[in-house]
Order: structure tokens, then sequence, then C-alpha cells
């Protein structure tokens, strides 16, 4: 089994590309949706949300209200690290027991796509990582669409990560998403051909 670590900054269009990747046939584990379990009720880790952050961050149904607590940890590099500190070790223990399970299916490929890939010290786990990168005025327009924030909000997450050059350095390949997704889906296409599997 071969596993590509998918990662880029805010506004790239890191799902785009795992959406093209996975109609290429490979298996995609979105790491974002994999967190978000840990904020269901009855799991270690949203007790320990709750405990660490109150009940504050929860919504009517009594699960985390991902804004809510995305509103406490803003501008707070103190909590942000706490709460990472509870939902990264709770995701990749899930994504290291799905990943053995598409060894066992003999699935071929695995894109494992995780925004702060390097971050968290996850491109261990794969075999190669690709960046999706995008220049920061197309990412603040792209993310200003998507949620209305102001362009200053938006800029404060982009000033928050890893830069597209650090990415860039770190990783086996940068794929540029400045241009519509045909030129998306052309770049990783020709990325693709050049796996070192058979991707039959």
């Amino acid at each position: 089994m071969f596993v590509i670590g998918l990662t880029g900054g805010i506004g790239a269009g890191k799902s785009e590309a795992g959406n093209i990747l996975r109609e290429l046939g490979a298996v995609v584990i979105d790491a974002d949706k994999v967190a978000h379990l840990s904020y269901l009720p009855c799991t270690e880790a949203y007790e320990q949300l709750v405990a660490l952050f109150g009940t504050g961050i929860l919504d009517d149904s009594g699960v985390v209200d991902r804004t809510k607590l995305g509103s406490r940890i803003f501008d707070d590099d103190v909590a942000r690290k706490a709460l990472e500190s509870i939902v990264w070790p709770a995701t990749r223990l899930w994504i290291e027991n799905r990943l053995k399970g598409e060894e066992d299916r003999d699935t071929n490929i695995v894109v494992l796509e995780v925004p702060k890939l390097f971050e968290s010290g996850w491109d261990d786990i794969a075999d190669v990582v690709w960046t999706i990168e995008v220049s920061t005025i197309n990412a603040i327009t792209r993310v200003q669409k998507r949620t209305g924030l102001s362009p200053w909000e938006v800029k404060s997450r982009i000033d928050a990560q890893m830069s597209n050059e650090q990415r860039s350095e770190l990783a086996g390949l940068t794929i540029n998403n400045d241009g519509d997704i045909g030129a998306l889906r052309s770049r990783i296409h020709e990325a693709w051909k050049s796996l070192p599997v058979n991707r039959e």
C-alpha cells in the first residue's frame, strides 16, 4: 500500500485535490472529518475537551460546536495547543487503525489529507507528501467566499500557518493551484502517473 500525504494552506484547494484523487481510484482519508469524531459525546477526547473548555463550547444537543470552540482558541496559542494535544492523538490513532484495515483489504493507494501534516509530525505516515499551494490573494478570496470572514480574519489565519515556502521545502511535490479546476486536475493526473506503484 502506498500512502500520499496531502497538505496545503487554508484556501489552497486540498479538498478539490482529494476529490480528483478519489476519482482516480485512491482511498481518501480526510483528517479534519476524522478529528470531528472527537467532538461527539461518549468519546475520551470529548470528555477532555469539555473539562478543559467548559460546557460553553457545546451546542443544544450536547455536541461540541466547532464555531464556539474556534472562537475560544482564535488568537490564543496556549488554548490551540491544548486543543491539539487532545484531538491530534485521538485522530492519529483512528487513522492508523484505518490504514491497517486498508492494508488488510489490499488497498493500492491511500491519500491522507491533513492541513497541518508537518506541524503534527504525521508526514512519517506517508510514503510521499504532496502540498497544494496558492497565492495569498487567491487564498483570501476563496476563503472569504466560502466563509464570509473578513480579509483581515483570513489573513490572520494564513499567517498562523506554516508558510507556502516552508511546506514546499519539506514536501516531495508542490502542486500550484492558482488556476482553475481544469489546471489542477491536469497537474494531479500528471503526478498520479508518476507514482512508483501499480495504479490498476
